[in-house]
């Protein structure tokens, strides 16, 4: 009991082991039973050998022997269980020492339990009262984010509700618009019947001024022969230029078709807000077409006087006459293809450059600009009977000619800030106007270019200056043309062209989708992304009606979006363009990853489903 008075903390193992040693200890004992017993039995046979005798003990019965034998083994045993039971009673009390000692410390921690029990319900109650405080700040926390929530629902509404209105003004603004071009339709129809009107008497003109030329024609028959000469390397020179006209005329075309589908794309943008820009284009081109037929019938009215006169002059020199005859009808033919590329790409130009800009114009502004511009053209057409008797005096129509050209071409920034209708079809009358007096007066005096030769030299000269001087008007026409199709052109490539660079275009776009609140970072997630890019396996259709199935939503926003931003439409037409081979390479080689697509590829896809 002192060794667990001694000992109140000792390890498990020690105890183990002091169990163990003390179920082997107090051997002694059962030792010293036995030698006690072998001393009795030593003790009493000896004593009784000596008390009876050896004699007596042989001659003693056995039965005698064998009880004296019992008598002396008996209390030996009797040692010898008493030293065993000594020595197990000492075993069992160290091993209940032991015990004891053990039961001792099982029962010492109840006491420090308690005290722990009542420390860990002060730090208990100590967190529940931080976490009842963190649940109240939590709680405000929310409230506040509610009221912001209801703060931005309620800005939405208000923006949504200004936006109806906006679409409202915009509707009856529009609605008011195509009323003024209505009535713009119904004065440039009434202005086109004036110029038919017009034109027979014009036709009467250029009859009586070929009349006159092929009289003069008739009187330069001996002058034809020394200039046979000239006429051949005129013709030569002629052929060259046909061929180089041939090619402009072709290089014309081949832009004029890129126009056509400049304009097609630029009418595509604004087929809803701009409804009122396609009337008013009918118009202009209604204008532009009465101003072609009206060349195109003085052309041919010169052509038959043409043909009158080599008629009178083909039995004099017949091989003469044939190449003139073949020179003035390519020189009118390419003339008058030159002239309607001339005015069909002035026209596309201007079209497409004001297109911008016209909406924003006040329609009645224009629509009275236009008809002011259309009574002027009235007064030129009627002019031309008035100049017939000053003609002869001074018949130079090329250098008035020149000035109308420069005049479209050299200041496209300029043509932007004027109306569509009123540039268009007053420098398309204007220019046709003053091809048809120039040719009148050419034919009424017989020659397009020197006065001096018509006044002081002889008959003969005059058929020769004449086809001369339209070799000189195929020089004219020739590079003012080339460089006007050549500047148009690449005006308006220039203006077809964004000014900003790929990353700024990129930046924009984003910028916008993310201010209508579009989150790009959540739309496509790893799944839709998979299923977007084995669509766009199959083919672009397959790709946007993928696009259109997952995010239907966010694609009509986008769409809405762009339909009433023809910038923003402009630039999103750009960034497909510059953003389409690596958005498709992106798609293709992380549709695998688990992340979300990103911003960049997102918007692209949402474009390509809206704008296309």
């Amino acid at each position: 009991m002192s060794e667990v008075s001694d000992s109140p903390h000792m390890k498990p193992a020690e105890a183990v082991a002091r169990l163990e040693a003390a179920q082997k200890t107090s051997g002694h004992l059962a030792w010293g039973g036995l030698a006690l017993a072998f001393l009795w039995w030593v003790a009493a046979i000896v004593g009784t050998i000596a008390l009876v005798g050896p004699e007596a003990l042989t001659q003693a019965q056995p039965a005698l022997i064998i009880a004296g034998l019992i008598a002396i083994i008996l209390p030996g045993l009797m040692l010898v269980l008493a030293g065993m039971m000594a020595r197990e009673q000492a075993r069992s009390t160290a091993a209940n020492a032991v015990v004891l000692e053990a039961a001792a410390r099982l029962l010492l921690p109840a006491e420090s339990m308690a005290k722990d029990a009542k420390v860990f319900a002060d730090e208990m109650s100590k967190a529940s009262a931080e976490v009842d405080r963190s649940m109240g700040h939590a709680l405000s926390a929310m409230k506040a984010m509610a009221a912001e929530i209801g703060d931005e629902r309620q800005r939405l509404e208000s923006v949504t509700y200004a936006s109806a209105d906006n679409a409202r003004d915009l509707a009856e603004r529009l609605g008011n618009e195509r009323t003024g071009l209505e009535q713009l339709a119904k004065d440039l129809r009434e202005q086109t019947d004036l110029l038919n009107e017009a034109i027979p008497e014009q036709a009467e003109l250029m009859v009586a001024s070929a009349k006159a030329a092929a009289s003069e024609v008739a009187a330069a028959e001996d002058a034809l022969q020394g200039r046979l000469s000239s006429l051949d390397q005129t013709g030569r020179s002629l052929a060259q230029k046909i061929t180089a006209m041939d090619t402009l005329a072709a290089e014309a075309g081949e832009r004029n078709e890129t126009l056509l589908f400049a304009i097609a794309r630029m009418e595509e943008k604004l087929e809803q807000s701009r409804k009122t820009v396609e009337t008013a284009a009918r118009a202009g081109e209604l204008a532009a077409a009465a101003a072609g037929t009206t060349g195109d019938r003085l052309m041919e009215s010169v052509k038959v006087a043409l043909d009158g006169a080599k008629d009178a002059s083909s039995q004099i020199q017949k091989q003469t006459f044939e190449a003139s005859e073949s020179a003035a009808r390519a020189l009118a033919d390419l003339k008058e293809a030159g002239q309607q590329a001339a005015a069909a790409v002035r026209a596309a130009g201007m079209a497409a450059r004001a297109e911008m800009d016209i909406s924003e114009r006040r329609v009645s502004t224009a629509s009275q600009a236009l008809f002011d511009k259309t009574q002027s053209m009235e007064e030129r057409v009627s002019v031309p009977p008035k100049k017939k008797p000053v003609a002869e005096a001074a018949p130079i129509p090329i250098p008035s000619d020149e000035p109308a050209t420069e005049e479209v071409v050299q200041s496209p920034s300029r043509a932007v800030e004027e109306d569509l209708f009123e540039a268009s079809a007053d420098r398309m009358a204007r220019a046709m106007m003053e091809d048809a007096d120039a040719e009148a007066d050419a034919e009424t005096n017989g020659k397009i270019g020197s006065a001096d030769i018509l006044l002081s030299s002889d008959d003969a000269e005059v058929f020769e200056d004449a086809n001369g001087d339209d070799a000189e008007a195929v020089e004219v026409l020739g590079p003012t043309s080339g460089n006007s199709l050549s500047e148009i052109i690449a005006d308006m490539e220039r203006d077809e062209r964004s000014t900003l660079s790929r990353e700024e275009t990129a930046e924009t776009i984003l910028g916008q989708l993310q201010e209508s609140g579009i989150r790009l970072n959540d739309i496509f997630r790893p799944k839709d992304k998979k299923k977007i890019a084995f669509a766009a396996r199959k083919g672009d259709k397959h790709r946007r009606s993928a696009i259109s199935q997952h995010a239907g939503r966010q694609v009509e926003r986008v769409r809405q979006r762009l339909r009433g931003n023809l910038e923003l439409m402009t630039l999103a037409r750009d960034f497909l363009a510059l953003e389409e081979s690596d958005a498709l390479n992106a798609l293709e080689n992380t549709h695998a990853s688990n992340k979300n697509a990103s911003p960049r590829l997102a918007t692209y896809l949402l474009l390509d489903a809206a704008v296309t």
